[in-house]
């Protein structure tokens, strides 16, 4: 059974994209926030192209997210941006949830007209829990996926895949004699 969020294609009947920040829209790399591999084509191409309406969506705060998108010059991409202190819900033992029914009242959008994208397994729950459709991309490790993979879909990315191979590669570091 495919894991929840395991589809790669982003169908003609999405009004709505959202879009986790940290390790989905940027990564680090050399203590400096950066758009990551395709971002670009990608937002360009659904959200000037084709004008759908792309926000930000994350449990962190809104001076971390916005202070990512200003230093990988991305602010201009997005309608909104949802953050810790307007779109998160404490799920108690340190555990957060975004919450997904804010923008899709804001936009007026349906939830299954609406495309989440993220790198989590609490991603994928948020989205299971609002009924909307989601992406799980992989975290910046996997330097060989892009976003425009995206554009064209279906991406040959599975997560489930990239999780084995990512846990192997993450053994074999720890097994090395120091």
């Amino acid at each position: 059974m495919d894991q929840f969020g395991a589809t790669t294609i982003i169908g003609p009947d999405i009004r709505l994209l959202l879009l986790d920040c940290f390790e989905t829209i940027v990564e680090m790399e050399n203590g400096v926030y950066r758009p990551r591999l395709g971002m670009i084509d990608f937002l360009t191409h659904f959200g000037s192209r084709l004008g759908i309406p792309i926000a930000v969506i994350s449990d962190a705060s809104k001076e971390a997210v916005e202070s990512a998108l200003v230093q990988s010059r991305l602010t201009t991409y997005f309608i909104t941006v949802y953050h810790a202190g307007n779109a998160a819900e404490d799920l108690g033992g340190g555990r957060a949830r975004k919450r997904l029914d804010l923008p899709l009242s804001h936009f007026k959008i349906k939830a299954n007209q609406t495309l989440f994208i993220g790198d989590s397994p609490l991603d994928a729950e948020a989205a299971q829990h609002y009924g909307v459709q989601f992406i799980r991309v992989p975290r910046s490790e996997d330097r060989s996926f892009s976003f425009a993979s995206l554009i064209t879909g279906p991406s040959r990315y599975r997560s489930q895949e990239f999780n084995i191979t990512f846990l192997d590669h993450y053994r074999k570091g720890k097994d090395k004699p120091k």
